[in-house]
């Protein structure tokens, strides 16, 4: 008669489903897929947030720079000479923002929707985005009188872009 070896029954589909204290394991948040992490899911929606903002400036400045025309009376001085180039700064700068808005939004939902190179495009794309808010901060800071919100502002997004694309970068994830 022979007799098999009985093991504990489930040890081994125990071991990995609990920690070393024998508490289970978290569930992962549905805004967090398992694939990005928790804090790479909050940097994720940051970048999508300030993509939206930027979007939303990208705009702006495109209806800044068709409409600058109606900015200046047609009275006894007329207007400048050179009305058609006036504009043509704001409305390639807006054309500019608006698509780097775009992909800035898109970018990180298709991370969170676990696209292939989805990564990378948005650590791009926030690398991208701070060193815009760099030069913006530069050139706003070099002008006397410079002003404080749009310094504030542009500083902030340069920081939160720039930690964005450390997290979703590091090593692990």
């Amino acid at each position: 008669m022979a007799t098999t070896k009985i093991g504990r029954p489930g040890s081994r589909e125990r071991r990995g489903a609990t920690s070393a204290l024998n508490a289970p394991r978290r569930r992962v948040h549905a805004l967090a897929p398992e694939h990005v992490g928790e804090l790479g899911s909050i940097a994720a929606l940051a970048v999508s947030v300030l993509g939206v903002a930027v979007l939303i400036v990208g705009v702006t400045l495109i209806v800044q720079g068709i409409t600058i025309g109606s900015r200046y009376d047609a009275g006894a001085n007329g207007p400048p000479p050179d009305l058609a180039q006036l504009g043509r700064l704001p409305l390639l700068g807006g054309a500019g923002l608006l698509v780097l808005g775009i992909l800035m939004t898109a970018a990180p939902l298709a991370l969170l929707a676990d696209v292939r190179f989805s990564r990378v495009a948005t650590i791009l794309l926030a690398l991208i985005g701070g060193g815009l808010a760099v030069l913006g901060l530069l050139a706003v800071i070099s002008r006397p009188g410079g002003d404080p919100v749009a310094t504030a502002s542009l500083g902030l997004t340069a920081l939160i872009l720039g930690a964005s694309a450390l997290i979703l970068a590091r090593p692990g994830r």
